[in-house]
C-alpha cells in the first residue's frame, strides 16, 4: 500500500496532476510582537468537509519554503490525494519551538498558530497533528506532548529528543542562558511522563545510520517501560532530506489512516 502511494506521489509530481494551493501568510503573533512567516498548502477543492490539519516543523537552519521544495517535495501532491491541509511556520532558524525569556514559539504553535489555521481553513479541530524532523521532532514531541487537547496526534522524524549535550553549539544558550543544567526541563526527554494517559497517536522513527539513533532508541525503551502506545521505526537513512523526505510520506500516511479510522 505505501509502496503505491510513493508511486502515486512521484507521478502526481512529474505531471503535476495535482491542483493544491499554497498559501503565503504572514501570521501576527500578539506573545512575540511579531509577523511569522508561514506557508499553508491545501486542496483546491475540498467541498464543504472539514480536513485534517498537520503541521510541520522543520528542523534547525531550516525555513517553511525549503521544506516545501527540498526537504519534503512530496507535500503538495499529498495535500491533494490525502485531502489535508499542511501547516508550515518558520521557526526562527533555531528557536527549538520553545517558550524562553527571548522567544514564544510554543505558545505561538500550540495556541497563535492553530487558533489562526482553524478560523481561516476549514479544519476539523479533532483530527490536528503535530509533526517535524531533527529540531521539529523535538517540538513536535515537546509541543505535543504539552498541548494534548490541541494535537491529537504527534509525529517525529529523527527528533532531538535531548539537546542538552550539543546545545551551546546549536543556539540553545542564547535562549535559555549558559548553564545547561537548566536547560533539561525543555527537552522532549523531560515531557515523557505527559504521555502516560494520552490518548494520542504516536509515530516516531529515526535513521539507523543517524546521529541521533541512540537518543531516540532510549526514548522508544522508556515509552515501552511506561506502557505508552507508540508506533517506532528505523529504516536506513543519515540525518539528511534524502532519509526524512521518504520518511515523512509513511508518517503522513499513517496520519491519514489514522484520522480515517476517527471519521
Amino acid at each position: 500500500m505505501i509502496k503505491s502511494l510513493f508511486a502515486l506521489v512521484a507521478m502526481c509530481m512529474g505531471s503535476k496532476m495535482f491542483s493544491q494551493k499554497v498559501d503565503s501568510l504572514n501570521i501576527y503573533s500578539t506573545s512575540m510582537n511579531k509577523e511569522i512567516k508561514t506557508l499553508v498548502v491545501h486542496p483546491s477543492n475540498s467541498g464543504n468537509k472539514k480536513l485534517p490539519t498537520v503541521y510541520i516543523l522543520h528542523g534547525y537552519s531550516g525555513y517553511p519554503k525549503r521544506t516545501l521544495t527540498q526537504d519534503i517535495p512530496s507535500l503538495s501532491a499529498l495535500s491533494e490525494e490525502m485531502q489535508m491541509i499542511f501547516v508550515l511556520p518558520d521557526g526562527n532558524y533555531d528557536s527549538w519551538y520553545i517558550d524562553s525569556p527571548r522567544l514564544k514559539y510554543e505558545t505561538f504553535i500550540a495556541k497563535e498558530l492553530t487558533n489562526y489555521i482553524q478560523k481561516k481553513y476549514k479544519s476539523d479541530q479533532s483530527k490536528t497533528a503535530l509533526m517535524g524532523w531533527s529540531m521539529g521532532g523535538h517540538g513536535a514531541l515537546y509541543i505535543g506532548s504539552r498541548h494534548q487537547e490541541t494535537f491529537s496526534a504527534i509525529a517525529s522524524l529523527c527528533g532531538v529528543i535531548d539537546f542538552v549535550p550539543f546545545g551551546k553549539e546549536y543556539g540553545v544558550s542564547k535562549l535559555l542562558g549558559e548553564n545547561p543544567e537548566k536547560w533539561t526541563a525543555y527537552t522532549a526527554f523531560s515531557q515523557i511522563n505527559k504521555l502516560k494517559d494520552s490518548r494520542q497517536k504516536i509515530l516516531i522513527g529515526c535513521g539507523t545510520d543517524d546521529i541521533l539513533i541512540a537518543q531516540n532508541r532510549k526514548f522508544h525503551e522508556q515509552l515501552i517501560s511506561l506502557n505508552i502506545p507508540h508506533i517506532y521505526e528505523e529504516r536506513p537513512g543519515s540525518h539528511d532530506a534524502a532519509y526524512w523526505a521518504k520518511a515523512a510520506v509513511n508518517q503522513i500516511f499513517q496520519l491519514h489512516q489514522f484520522f480515517t479510522n476517527h471519521d
